[in-house]
């Protein structure tokens, strides 16, 4: 039996499946209610397709970046499952969002996340052997740097991009999908070792940016 945990966004959804029979449940990641909610959602869901959470043996993730909250939720999850024998593919954000946001093949696409004072990490995507696959590693740019070193043709983001980089290329919607994390691990014969299980972050948190300052002074 499969888990998909889709947590990266505030509106967020977990899904199970067992062999056709696939289960859906949102979870809001909007505050602290998610350590309540979410056991529950996953034990539902593994009963509606005929089994129970210790059934899970296949767990994928998107890693982030995404919400703080849902982020590290979602790879604590998955580490605990791991730790009890399910194997895991953790997906970086702009594989995810790709493979929910763009039809298969087409040309390469440059995901736009994390949008943050004319900032944004962004990884670009390729079709290659039947999936998205990463060109290049994803990095923490600025916009105006990025848009004006690689011109890309169409991109992948949110409302959060900035109306002037908007208007230089084709912007599709992004998306996240617990189904489509699924079609991903059926696909991607690659797993994730449990040591470098780890939430994904744009950048540096401002807290541990501060903290690193302070020990680097006089």
């Amino acid at each position: 039996m499969k888990l998909a945990l889709e947590l990266s966004q505030r509106e967020a959804t977990i899904a199970v499946a067992l062999e056709e029979n696939v289960a859906t449940r949102p979870v809001s990641m909007g505050g602290r209610q998610e350590q309540d909610v979410l056991w529950p959602m996953i034990e539902e869901a593994t009963q509606e397709v005929g089994g129970k959470p210790a059934d899970l043996s296949e767990v994928v993730l998107n890693a982030g970046p995404g919400g703080f909250t849902g982020v590290r939720t979602a790879v604590a999850t998955a580490a605990m499952l791991g730790r009890l024998g399910a194997q895991i593919l953790a997906l970086p954000a702009h594989l995810a969002v790709a493979d929910a946001s763009l039809p298969e093949g087409g040309p390469d696409t440059s995901i736009v996340l994390a949008v943050k004072n004319h900032r944004a990490w962004i990884g670009t995507v390729c079709w290659q052997e039947g999936l998205w696959i990463p060109s290049g590693s994803p990095q923490d740019v600025e916009l105006k740097t990025f848009f004006a070193k690689h011109n890309p043709t169409r991109v992948v983001a949110d409302e959060h991009l900035p109306e002037e980089f908007q208007r230089v290329c084709e912007i599709i919607p992004l998306r996240t999908s617990a189904n489509a994390l699924f079609h991903r691990l059926l696909k991607d014969s690659s797993r994730t070792p449990l040591d470098q299980l780890r939430p994904i972050y744009p950048r540096v948190p401002e807290a541990a940016r501060l903290w690193e300052e302070r020990r680097a002074g006089p």
